[in-house]
């Protein structure tokens, strides 16, 4: 199978959502709050709230996309915390009961009766130690430049510049893998120790952008 026929695979799913957008953001609300009631998330229900946002209108870079590809019409964008490149804590997100803590946004159209998912970005990072910084689920607009790459639904594994395919999600899908998921197994109570590859990895990274530094 190609790399291009694998990813056609992934976005071939059919996706059950609900009809309209406001439905989306409930059920997304719904999914944090039963969280929060099963002890998952530190996040409190206030906050859960305040953070799970349908925007008043569409982000500049997301409308002039959508425009060229004429998804504009009735087309949302649903955020939870703020959008965070920098992985700033300081910016508002939410909080898992282990110290992870994530965010996410999600963009929508509601076409023929039905909510048609355009893109999402979903990520979490992690407490010191745990393997690796952060992972990040990405399904960019259509007809963005990763979608020649045949990399439209990916993954980043703790880099920026890493992407790996990944199958078509629901959003419900992605944050009940955020909340429930990637967590240590229950016979563990610590991560797995570094092996000397690691160990040498980071140092050897450390140094060179040490190095790399003006």
């Amino acid at each position: 199978m190609s790399f291009a026929a694998l990813q056609d695979h992934a976005l071939s799913r059919v996706l059950a959502l609900p009809p309209r957008a406001k439905d989306l953001q409930r059920d997304l609300r719904n999914a944090l709050l039963q969280a929060r009631d099963n002890d998952k998330l530190a996040t409190s229900p206030q906050e859960v709230f305040q953070l799970v946002t349908l925007l008043p209108e569409l982000p500049d870079n997301v409308a002039g996309q959508l425009r060229a590809g004429g998804l504009h019409a009735n087309a949302y964008c649903i955020a939870g915390g703020e959008k965070n490149q920098e992985r700033d804590r300081v910016r508002r997100h939410f909080k898992r009961n282990d110290g992870a803590w994530f965010d996410f946004t999600i963009t929508v159209r509601e076409h023929g009766g039905q909510l048609e998912l355009l893109a999402y970005d979903f990520e979490i990072r992690f407490p010191s130690g745990a393997g690796t910084p952060f992972l990040r689920f990405d399904l960019n607009l259509p007809g963005h430049r990763n979608q020649d790459r045949d990399l439209r639904s990916h993954l980043h594994p703790g880099s920026d510049d890493v992407q790996v395919p990944t199958p078509l999600m629901t959003p419900i899908e992605v944050l009940a893998l955020l909340i429930d998921g990637l967590r240590l197994p229950a016979d563990r109570d610590k991560p797995r120790g570094l092996t000397a590859f690691e160990i040498g990895w980071f140092r050897d990274t450390h140094a060179s952008l040490t190095r790399a530094e003006p």
